[in-house]
């Protein structure tokens, strides 16, 4: 009789341990959805790009144009929104499948991917857009890419977190892709003559002309990680975090 009751309550203990609470399904479909909008996202820009050759902006200093196809296709992801998408959907997606992440380098990711989501949102729609019309299915992907998306991404880091993973170490560590991303984007436009954004004009703005530009977006990129790590200091974890790391929010 106790042996019987002593191995139901072993049998019954891992389901127990495994239950979601309703807060985890909720923010499981919500990255859920978040993922699969930026994924739909990276699908129409390459869609743009095998579509159409590359825009030309007035009075800029290079002359590069990727023609429709191949060229313009594989050339997407040379943009920092489409770094930034493609940032949020992987670990959008990988937090829908498995919300509890030890991981340093998704954490750092993840940070990342919010935070250049986030400039992407601001630098774009204050610094670069245009008043031209555009073509339905650009439009489509600009008001995803660069309204839905900024606001989506940093709105379910506040929401759901996970909370305990912004700390100020992994902010500066974090940075380490989009800085990679500016000395590829800057080495691969001296040698192709073609640059991703006018604000990154070397041609016609000179390295001290975007150099404001660079300093000012890497600085926003360091204030908006700290001011996510003063937020995740101060936000208690959901208990489902709390029992995930033994009652420790400082494991994380």
């Amino acid at each position: 009789m106790s042996s019987a009751s002593h191995a139901a309550r072993h049998s019954a203990a891992p389901h127990s341990v495994s239950r979601q609470t309703p807060f985890e399904t909720i923010s499981r479909i919500s990255f859920l959805v978040l993922g699969l909008a930026a994924s739909a996202g990276i699908i129409l820009s390459f869609v743009i790009g095998w579509g159409k050759d590359s825009d030309l902006p007035l009075g800029s200093g290079y002359r590069h144009v990727f023609s429709a196809g191949w060229s313009n296709l594989l050339n997407q992801p040379a943009f920092f929104t489409f770094l930034s998408t493609a940032l949020v959907a992987v670990t959008s997606l990988m937090l829908a499948a498995k919300l509890h992440r030890t991981s340093e380098i998704f954490r750092a990711l993840r940070l990342c991917g919010v935070i250049c989501m986030t400039i992407t949102g601001v630098v774009f729609n204050v610094l670069l857009r245009e008043e031209a019309p555009l073509p339905p299915l650009e439009q489509v992907n600009d008001v995803l890419q660069h309204i839905v998306l900024p606001v989506a991404a940093p709105l379910l880091w506040l929401v759901f977190g996970p909370r305990g993973h912004a700390k100020p170490a992994l902010v500066f560590v974090s940075s380490f892709v989009p800085l990679c991303w500016l000395a590829f984007t800057l080495a691969r436009g001296m040698l192709m003559d073609w640059y991703p954004y006018t604000i990154l004009d070397v041609p016609r703005l000179g390295y001290d002309g975007i150099g404001i530009y660079i300093v000012s977006i890497l600085g926003s990129y360091y204030l908006i990680g700290l001011l996510m790590s003063g937020f995740d200091r101060l936000m208690p974890a959901p208990r489902s975090e709390l029992r995930h790391t033994g009652g420790m929010s400082s494991s994380g």
